[in-house]
């Protein structure tokens, strides 16, 4: 690692220029583009999303600020037209081209994932994005109220999102449910919005399993008694047949219905299923992991600013979500290679202060040491200030 080294650098460490430029040529992304190019705006937009710049003008500002080390991270400074007339121009199918690209490089990474389970984990579920209806006029979601849905399919294992779609919010989840479950030979958890037994039987066709809950208005018949533990957890298991006169048709097979009481909130859940092999509480666990994509979700609000946009154009709103997706995925694999301890939140506490510095993402967190505490003979003088 050579001295030149850069915080932004090191992040970007795991992108491939290559797979970037051919995304671009695909879809003729610089084609008479002069000033702003499309990996250019990449970065800036990378930029913001680590410093915390919650409208255009603050980008402007901090990278003018900033110019002197900008040239050393393959930086430049913007205008504000400039910018979001890229943002409107840009098609965004580039940054998704992107995402697909460096979700590839992520499962070569994490390949010596520990295994939760015995097949691989994956998680499906979607987040409501609201925005302001008079300003994002084509979002629409509800008569007065605006809002993009953001339908995630996430590793259990590595906790990464292995494919995602943007919608807007009236969009019913179940109609994505396909599309995200079309992998073989894995396990999929997910909440009971997305019961839709003709999907879930394309999921038994293709050869994996799923874990839901059951639906208050199923009807089904009970056709066997599985034996478990009395231990207080696992009230019953049960093979089923649906009744329905339409579900029936939708899915034939039997399926596995499980009555668990959870001890900790002291609730009773029923989940539906069609493994047949694990135990009950192992089917229960998995469940249980469901909620690390709500985590997920809270983070990238939080933490990667999604909730503010810097664009009004459906074009600007998904690309800035296409390229936050990326920077979760980067900082992941930067985080893997090089054995950083740290959270992602406090990399990106520590990347927000010293993104153009001459450092490395595993620099940061090496140099970093507790801060001694002070002298007790200063305390007199600290308290004379204080008065």
């Amino acid at each position: 690692m050579t001295k030149c080294t850069r915080v932004f650098t090191s992040l970007l460490r795991p992108l491939s220029r290559c797979d970037f430029q051919s995304a671009v040529k695909g879809l003729k992304g610089d084609f008479k583009v002069r000033t702003l190019t499309c990996f250019d705006l990449f970065k800036s937009m990378i930029y913001a999303l680590v410093t915390g710049c919650y409208s255009v003008r603050e980008i402007e500002t901090s990278m003018r600020v900033n110019k002197n080390s900008l040239y050393h991270c393959g930086l430049k400074t913007i205008k504000r037209s400039t910018f979001c007339d890229a943002l409107e121009k840009r098609d965004y199918g580039i940054f998704r081209k992107v995402f697909y690209d460096i979700v590839e490089k992520a499962q070569m990474v994490g390949t010596k994932a520990h295994k939760k389970f015995k097949d691989p984990l994956r998680i499906i579920d979607a987040t409501i994005i609201s925005l302001c209806l008079k300003q994002f006029d084509w979002a629409k979601y509800r008569k007065a109220k605006g809002a993009i849905k953001l339908h995630l399919n996430l590793d259990g294992d590595t906790l990464i999102p292995m494919d995602a779609y943007i919608t807007t919010g009236n969009i019913h989840d179940v109609q994505r449910l396909t599309n995200l479950s079309k992998e073989p030979g894995v396990l999929y958890v997910m909440d009971r919005g997305y019961v839709d037994y003709k999907s879930l039987y394309n999921i038994e066709l293709g050869g994996s399993y799923f874990v839901t809950r059951m639906k208050r208005n199923s009807t089904y018949k009970r056709v066997q008694d599985n034996p478990h533990k009395d231990d207080g957890k696992v009230l019953s298991d049960v093979l089923i047949e649906l009744t329905g006169p339409i579900t029936k048709t939708y899915y034939p097979k039997r399926l596995r219905k499980i009555k668990y009481y959870d001890k900790e909130t002291g609730k009773t859940y029923e989940f539906l299923t069609n493994d047949m092999g694990r135990d009950a509480l192992e089917i229960a666990a998995i469940y249980k992991e469901r909620w690390e994509v709500e985590l997920f979700f809270k983070w990238i609000k939080q933490h990667v600013k999604i909730k503010s946009f810097w664009g009004t154009s459906m074009n600007a709103v998904y690309s800035q979500i296409w390229v936050a997706l990326i920077l979760t995925i980067l900082i992941w694999i930067n985080k893997t290679l090089d054995g950083i301890t740290a959270s992602a939140y406090e990399l990106m506490i520590m990347m927000k202060s010293t993104l153009l510095s001459k450092n490395s993402l595993i620099g940061l967190c090496t140099n970093i040491s507790e801060e001694k505490p002070p002298d007790d003979f200063c305390q007199p003088l600290l308290e004379g200030f204080l008065c």
